[in-house]
């Protein structure tokens, strides 16, 4: 059976199925008493030496999702499909993207990620989007049904019209008013959800100098991002929920996290884009009485069941990660490692120290500081996750102090923190290293990145002018 479906996956490879392909096709079966989904995180596809690592890890797939007894075998990508040597977001990239899921041969979907809305050769993100759709032959959200569950796909819709950071993973409300409609549709049925980033309340590991520092970890960070929440909170068929964004491995404690009775699952990478050494996808099986969480190590070719849990339980799902695979210990603070580096080609993977434990101070109604290495982070204390980066370089053995508009200290720990005006970092002498205020929310977190889109057009407009300028300079010289 296996081999019957690489061989079809390499026919279905060739120009013809890559001309058919039409994301959702077939993907829709209501009545299948059974089903298998492989959840495939950011692909960056990349050419050159990486590419028989994604073409193993079809393989892998394939041959996981095409189990004998199976009715519905689907694969679901999770957005961001190339990387920078296939021009992200451009038309030649959703044609990579489109030949490599094409050669799964079976229904397969996908949502968009940040990186596949940044296409050079577009100048809004709407146009872009269209591209996307038209390549991929499908709307940018969607819902179908299959066996026993209902399956909902959400996208970003922003990059260049983002506020701050481009990179923030945006549903606009169109989607959300979609995603309320079939919540109600689905009456009961569970349902899994698919996005690129995860929520904000979901529990799970984030690299906080990257994508909290610059608050594109959560969906919607900088707008509404409670929303998505309350919804799983209103609806509590919300069984599963997966994402990917971080480039993080399946061995965390919080690489699956659950909230209520909803699992929310991070999706690792197949290449060689990891921020901690290990090839991670995801495998769902299904039928009438529940679910089994596998992760797919691409590496060793093998499979671990991670959750298991039956629809009809409404008590929270255990994940069963062995002891062994865990990168961390998981009672070593809100980071138990420094998983915030960079992804560069030729990075190598080197276990790191755990951290030290956490100092919290009340900062307001909502709003905890955490001091950690030489980190500062604000939390928002609805969701318990964190909201933003304050400071990133505490000096040794200094001290933070809160003062009120008089100047006088605040009571961070016995108070709420309501009165503080500004965070004062002091050096072990006692002199003033930085003074932070309060930002446009009433919270400390600093704007790191701000739309380097608009920047760049910014940019490109002033060269343009100025060479205008010299142009019109040399003409009127040479009369």
């Amino acid at each position: 059976m296996a081999a019957q479906a690489q061989a079809q996956a390499a026919h279905s490879a060739g120009s013809g199925a890559t001309d058919d392909f039409q994301g959702l096709k077939g993907f829709e079966d209501r009545d299948a008493p059974s089903f298998v989904v492989a959840i495939m995180g950011d692909l960056h596809l990349e050419p050159g030496h990486q590419m028989p690592l994604f073409e193993e890890a079809r393989r892998q797939l394939i041959s996981a999702v095409n189990e004998p007894g199976i009715a519905a075998p689907r694969v679901v990508q999770l957005g961001d499909l190339g990387g920078y040597k296939f021009r992200p977001g451009s038309r030649e990239c959703f044609q990579r993207g489109r030949e490599f899921l094409a050669g799964f041969g079976v229904p397969t979907t996908l949502v968009t990620g940040n990186h596949d809305l940044e296409g050079d050769e577009f100048e809004t993100d709407e146009e872009n989007l269209a591209a996307w759709q038209e390549a991929f032959r499908q709307k940018h959200y969607w819902a179908a049904d299959v066996g026993p569950a209902t399956f909902i796909g959400l996208s970003t819709v922003r990059f260049r019209s983002n506020p701050w950071s481009v990179h923030e993973v945006h549903v606009d409300e169109e989607q959300l008013a979609f995603f309320r409609a079939r919540l109600e549709e689905a009456a009961g049925r569970p349902v899994v959800v698919f996005t690129h980033a995860p929520i904000l309340g979901s529990g799970l590991k984030v690299v906080q100098t990257v994508h909290v520092k610059n608050r594109c970890a959560w969906l919607n960070h900088s707008s509404n991002p409670h929303e998505f929440i309350s919804l799983v909170q209103q609806y509590p068929n919300i069984r599963l929920w997966f994402s990917g964004h971080f480039h993080l491995s399946h061995n965390y404690a919080d690489s699956i996290s659950v909230v209520g009775g909803t699992a929310f699952v991070l999706t690792g990478v197949i290449g060689e884009c990891n921020r901690d050494g290990f090839r991670h996808s995801r495998l769902l099986k299904g039928d009438e009485e529940g679910y089994e969480l596998y992760t797919m190590d691409h590496d060793a070719g093998s499979l671990r069941l991670d959750l298991k849990h039956r629809w009809d339980d409404p008590g929270a799902p255990l994940p069963l990660i062995p002891e062994d695979e865990l990168i961390c210990d998981p009672s070593a603070g809100w980071l138990c490692s420094k998983v915030d580096c960079p992804v560069p080609e030729d990075a190598e993977f080197t276990p790191l120290e755990l951290s030290p434990p956490v100092t919290w101070l009340n900062a307001g109604p909502t709003c905890m500081l955490a001091v950690q290495d030489e980190l500062i982070v604000e939390y928002d204390t609805r969701s318990m996750s964190p909201i933003g980066m304050v400071c990133m370089d505490l000096p040794d053995d200094c001290t933070m102090v809160l003062r009120d508009v008089q100047g006088a200290e605040v009571d961070g720990v016995n108070t709420d923190g309501s009165a503080a005006v500004a965070l004062e970092v002091l050096s072990p002498d006692g002199e003033l290293h930085q003074r932070i205020k309060r930002n446009h929310v009433g919270g400390f977190f600093q704007i790191y990145q701000h739309n380097k889109w608009v920047a760049r057009k910014k940019k490109e407009a002033e060269e343009a002018a100025r060479r205008q300028q010299q142009e019109a300079a040399m003409a009127a010289a040479a009369r």
